[in-house]
């Protein structure tokens, strides 16, 4: 390639030149924010049965080799290269000593064996560059488990740097740490947790619930028995319709059945698009329908800054009350009235739509919870 270049353009630096200079970036970079080793704790629950997200046969032995070593920088040093920049662009005021920071997480699962875990953080203040995986500097990385004890050793530096910083504001724990989740437990009491710099995120929200209402429509047709070819391929052309690439497939070892993992935008497609009495009894498509249509209305607030946080508070309370909507009657009496779902049915995602959306919006009025979306370190990390 260079050479092609060179036939074009004879002036151009020599190749020789071009790699010298990097050497010497690479060097200065390493002087000024070096990076260190971190011995990591072995890995004892590796989920074998979780989907590969890295398939390349050697990218996934390099990083199983590495399993029990990690990497880190230091947040100060990083700050200390970054921070005259950002003053000389008058993205930070010295006469304004507060700085922002959004610290963010992403894993990615290598073949079916092991995740590869990335930490970052962003500047807040810098907000037309908060979109741009480039402007997420790397503080963590390393392959193993995604869990408290790993957690606990790779941010040990992290956590006591933030300490000397100031206000922070983490995002993306519902991506970096799952099993947070367990702290939302979801019953008929519905426990309101206060949460103070945890932050979901609202891509996230949207992905998780849809999947949650996709998953009971299809187990209501299941429980109807009508689950067959004949129903798999309806649903396939109604896909095909709104423009989804969609499909079903069995499994070899299993026997079950498994389909198609939709993105964001397909979600969405789905959403708003996708015709409920094609799959349905026409007594649960409107209703249904109607829940669909509020979730998506709901999702739509949550992005737009302009939205009302007491608003969207009670539209919220409003839609999980449509989602419990009990039946009236006893079941084959001429008057019964069949329900929507169960509390059982609900997700901790549900609990965080309803129960701190709101507080958030209010929390981050400057940014927006749009600021706070994990995509830029999931690009990052691919």
């Amino acid at each position: 390639m260079y050479r092609d270049l060179a036939a074009i353009e004879s002036e151009l630096p020599r190749e020789w030149a071009i790699s010298d200079q990097r050497m010497q970036i690479n060097k200065e970079m390493r002087n000024r924010i070096k990076i260190t080793t971190i011995n990591m704790p072995s890995c004892n629950n590796l989920d074998l049965n979780e989907n590969p997200d890295i398939f390349d046969p050697e990218v996934v032995k390099e990083v199983i080799t590495s399993i029990g070593k990690g990497g880190q920088r230091s947040i100060k040093d990083i700050l200390r290269f970054i921070v005259p920049s950002l003053v000389e662009r008058k993205i930070l005021d010295l006469q304004r000593p507060i700085i922002y920071l959004k610290i963010s997480g992403d894993s990615r699962n290598v073949g079916r064996k092991v995740k590869h875990v990335m930490v970052t953080f962003a500047i807040m203040d810098d907000i037309t560059n908060l979109h741009r995986p480039d402007h997420h500097h790397t503080l963590v990385l390393y392959p193993g488990c995604e869990n408290y004890d790993s957690l606990s050793v790779a941010l040990s530096l992290l956590r006591t740097e933030l300490l000397l910083i100031g206000n922070f504001f983490p995002s993306a724990v519902w991506v970096l740490i799952p099993q947070i989740a367990s702290f939302f437990a979801l019953g008929v009491a519905y426990q309101r947790n206060k949460l103070q710099i945890l932050i979901p995120d609202e891509l996230h929200v949207l992905l998780r619930i849809t999947d949650q209402l996709w998953s009971l429509v299809l187990h209501k047709i299941t429980e109807n028995g009508y689950f067959n070819d004949i129903a798999r391929e309806i649903i396939v052309k109604e896909m095909n319709r709104i423009k989804v690439k969609f499909q079903f497939w069995q499994e070899r070892e299993s026997k079950t059945r498994n389909f198609t993992s939709l993105v964001g935008g397909h979600k969405l497609k789905v959403l708003q698009f996708f015709d409920l009495g094609k799959v349905l009894p026409l007594s649960r498509v409107k209703i249904i329908r109607r829940l669909w249509d509020e979730f998506h209305e709901l999702y739509v607030a949550m992005r737009n800054p302009a939205t009302d946080s007491e608003t969207f508070k009670k539209n919220a309370e409003y839609w999980l009350r449509l989602f419990l909507t009990p039946s009236i009657g006893t079941p084959n009496d001429e008057n019964f009235v069949q329900g929507l779902y169960r509390p059982n049915d609900l997700t901790p995602y549900f609990h965080v739509l309803v129960y701190h959306v709101h507080e958030f919006m209010e929390k981050t009025k400057e940014w927006g919870l749009k600021a706070f979306l994990c995509a830029p370190v999931e690009k990052k990390n691919h």
